[in-house]
């Protein structure tokens, strides 16, 4: 009674606790719900304002992506128990009363649960909508923050300024850029005094610390990188990986060495506090001018090399690769000028109208360079196609993708809008353009050196079956195929990676951020919207794995059914393949069930669209539904089964396989021949082994007229008793057949124990009955026929031939002439007395004419 008490004590308490989590759950939910309102209505408000700032903008959608993901993740968790509410409510409807029939009252606790379910739907639906409407507002706003930068943009684009035509513009932008220069010797003059002020008592500490990171740290770096890059640099025939692994060290040294100096420097003097903070930010911003002219130089060199052309990264010829080195080296520097006054026009307080008129001189003189180097790439490229149409190309470096070869023209449009821009007084955009151009340049080469690499190493090292792969083969214990395989998908992989991250770093100044890609990326991944239809490809991507696995798992039932079960079994061939054939069908279905489940898609919805598309199937695939169904009656009723002898219309063969659509026979000449399944349900097929392998075997044999028939019959009644192939049950019989036209006709009939055997059988038969009519002196008589060829010749046949005299050559003619059928007529004869009795006939064998 007690135990009862607590029992029922703990169940109360646990209802309790349950409907408590329940209530804190939806009031958390209706919590958060609000808040998210709340937070969007603060968003929106604060889009109506004017002069919003970029860091604003940035801020807000980053907000923004963040309240998606929450709103996402409430959804998920209210839909399911949404989804089972409803399935519950479903199952406590009461059941439909038929035409006649009375309604039978429900009892009260029906509907007091369905009450309490459809109250939990309400809230719960609510719930749901309200977050869905939230998701759909912060969406709206995500998308009104990419219109008004993309507004804000396009106005500071287009923004007119002065022209460079005007003197006014050159005389203050010259006066400006005095003054900048006073400025930055005010600054160094005063940063000197505040050094030699505050760093005097520990100069000697600030020289030991910079002399310690010079020796210690940057002096083993340095030399450990330009030592390999010597020893790839010594090499007379460097394959293409080599080449690319020099690239990649030459261009890290390059641009790592001048800025980790920098770096190192500024760090100690701030630690120091001997940086002010101008002079820090100045700092700041020389930096960033020279790691961007340290890696366009490290650029330059390994992809143009102009005194080691067997590291040549582009296929030009030396005197080609030094031109474009020299262009390439003034249009960065010219990048770098207006880099530095661009990063530093703030901290120098230079004059708007010099940062124009620097602008716009540097694009033209950008536009310029792009255009000499652009007509002498050409030049080289169709002085190269020529010499390698003759002699075969002398060098072989990357080559860009085929889609940047067809940015020719685009960048032909873009040299003459820089140059015209600031001209008209659209300093903005020629200068955007510029600076634009510059950067995918710098992309481009990049994505073209490290898709190099990436091909180059994984062509030497995984798709092809040399020494590295087969190690690789022998330690993860996969086929070497099967790695170079790997090797090309990888290889397809990294340079889809590659190219979306080159496209992202190009177009970001355009208004296309990472982040709007990566929350594209997200919905498209995990929540497509069709209408009302909601598809999710990652659950799909799952729902195929399941699948894969479940056919996996199937597969290997199979082969221990093939290989342990049913080799201890008694079974025919023909039922265990059949066996084995249905377990293959069921693990197929249920492998498809599984995978809809795991979707979310309700198998009932199924059975609705596959009775909608019952006509679509009786007529366009009634022919594959015709073979499936065929196939099914071909594994139960097993008319034919795997391993039987058939003889279907001309074809006879083995039974290999019969599959879904149709059955393999694999023919005595070793070719298959396919069969649909229907023609074996509705043709007629002879089976030689339906009821077993015991097959009858006829053997006919004719003897001569004066053997004695009885003696006959025991001879081939005691050649089938002593064959071994022959079973003495049932028993062998022989037949007079007939009275033959040269011999009296017998047939031995006997069975074989298996019917495969019945050729050998045969022809180890006739061996013995041969040899015992020829001990018995029996004759196997055979027709034999003489072949005779008659010419009458014509009265002036007979006339001339009288008058010839007898031509002796006669034989050696007629020989000359048999390379064709011969007439008669063609034959030049001699005299008819010499060949021929009185009947004037001439007549002779066949080999004579």
């Amino acid at each position: 009674m007690a135990s009862a008490t607590l029992i029922a004590i703990c169940l109360v308490l646990g209802a309790l606790t349950m409907a408590q989590s329940k209530d804190q759950t939806t009031e958390q939910t209706a919590n958060l719900a609000e808040s998210l309102i709340a937070r969007l209505d603060q968003i929106e408000a604060t889009l109506n304002r004017e002069s919003l700032s970029d860091k604003a903008f940035n801020d807000l959608r980053a907000e923004l992506v963040i309240i998606e993901q929450n709103a996402l993740t409430q959804k998920n968790l209210l839909q399911p128990s949404l989804d089972e509410a409803k399935a519950r409510i479903e199952a406590l409807k009461p059941a439909q009363a038929k035409e006649g029939e009375e309604v039978n009252p429900e009892a009260e606790v029906l509907i007091s649960r369905r009450a309490e379910l459809e109250e939990q739907i309400a809230e719960t639906d609510a719930q749901v909508k309200l977050i869905n409407s939230s998701l759909l507002r912060a969406r709206q706003l995500s998308n009104k923050i990419t219109v008004a930068r993309q507004d804000r943009f396009t106005k500071q684009l287009f923004d007119r300024s002065g022209t460079l035509f005007n003197p006014a513009l050159w005389l203050s932008g010259l006066s400006g850029l005095i003054a900048a220069w006073k400025t930055l010797n005010f600054l160094m003059s005063d940063w000197a005094s505040f050094l030699a002020t505050k760093a005097a008592d520990r100069f000697w500490q600030i020289s030991a610390m910079i002399t310690f990171v010079a020796i210690i740290i940057f002096g083993p770096l340095r030399y450990l990188l330009f030592s390999s890059l010597r020893k790839l640099a010594r090499l007379e025939a460097p394959t293409l990986l080599q080449r690319s692994l020099h690239a990649c060290w030459a261009l890290v040294s390059y641009t790592f060495i001048p800025v980790a100096i920098l770096i190192a420097v500024v760090l100690i003097l701030s630690n120091a506090d001997l940086l002010p903070t101008r002079i820090e930010l100045l700092a700041d911003q020389i930096s960033f001018v020279i790691f961007s002219v340290s890696l366009g130089y490290g650029l330059i060199r390994v992809l143009l090399a102009p005194n080691k052309s067997n590291y040549r990264l582009l296929n030009f010829e030396t005197s080609t690769a030094r031109k474009l080195y020299g262009i390439a080296l003034a249009l960065l520097s010219v990048y770098a000028i207006d880099t530095l006054f661009d990063q530093t026009s703030e901290t120098l307080l230079i004059p708007l109208e010099t940062t124009i008129l620097i602008r716009g001189v540097a694009a033209i003189l950008i536009a310029i360079l792009v255009w000499m180097g652009m007509r002498m790439i050409i030049a080289a490229k169709s002085t190269q196609d020529t010499t390698a149409t003759k002699d075969g190309p002398a060098h072989q470096g990357f080559s860009l993708p085929g889609f940047v070869k067809l940015l020719q023209p685009l960048v032909w449009l873009a040299c003459i809008v820089i140059a015209i821009a600031p001209v008209l007084g659209y300093v903005s955009l020629g200068s955007f353009l510029a600076v634009q151009m510059g950067r995918a340049f710098i992309i481009l080469a990049l994505l073209g050196i490290f898709s190099a690499l990436v091909d180059n190493f994984l062509s030497e090292n995984l798709e092809t079956e040399d020494s590295n792969t087969q190690k690789l083969s022998r330690a993860f214990g996969i086929a070497p195929r099967a790695i170079a395989q790997i090797g090309v998908l990888s290889n397809g992989l990294l340079r889809i990676l590659l190219y979306v991250s080159a496209a992202l770093l190009i177009f970001a100044p355009w208004g296309v951020e990472s982040t709007d890609f990566l929350t594209a990326m997200q919905q498209a991944l995990f929540n497509i919207q069709i209408g009302d239809l909601s598809i999710s490809p990652i659950n799909i991507l799952g729902a195929l794995v399941v699948f894969i696995v479940t056919l996996v798992l199937v597969k290997s039932i199979q082969g221990w059914m093939e290989k342990r079960l049913m080799p201890a079994t008694n079974m025919d061939t023909g039922l265990k393949n059949s066996i084995q054939t249905s377990v293959g069908y069921v693990g197929f279905i249920i492998a498809a069930m599984l995978a809809f489940s795991y979707m979310g898609v309700n198998l009932s919805n199924i059975a609705l669209v596959a009775g909608a598309l019952s006509v679509g199937i009786g007529f366009g695939l009634q022919s594959i539904v015709n073979n499936f169904v065929s196939g099914l009656i071909l594994l139960v009723e097993r008319p034919i089964k795997t391993g039987d002898w058939v003889v279907v219309g001309a074809d006879q063969g083995y039974v290999k396989k019969i599959s879904v659509r149709a059955t393999k026979i694999e023919t005595f000449d070793r070719a298959t021949v396919i069969v649909p399944n229907s023609d074996l349900i509705s043709n007629r097929v002879m089976n030689w082994m339906h009821n077993g392998s015991l097959g009858r075997i006829i053997v006919p044999v004719g003897v001569a007229y004066d053997a004695d028939p009885e003696q006959v019959r025991e001879i081939l009644l005691k050649v089938a008793q002593d064959s071994d192939l022959v079973t003495s049950y049932p028993m062998a019989s022989v037949y007079f057949m007939d009275f033959g036209a040269s011999s009296l006709d017998f047939e031995l009939r006997c069975y074989v124990q298996d019917i495969n055997n019945s050729l050998s059988a045969k022809s180890a038969l006739r061996f013995a009955i041969f040899k015992a009519l020829k001990d018995a002196n029996i004759e196997i008589p055979f027709p034999q026929q003489d072949v005779y060829v008659r010419s009458i010749a014509t009265p002036e046949k007979q006339q001339e031939s009288t008058i010839q005299p007898f031509n002796p050559d006669i034989k050696e003619t007629a020989n000359k002439t048999t390379s064709d059928t011969l007439k008669a007529e063609e034959i030049e004869l001699a005299d008819a007395s010499e060949l021929t009795d009185t009947t004037g006939d001439t007549e002779g064998d066949a080999d004579i004419v």
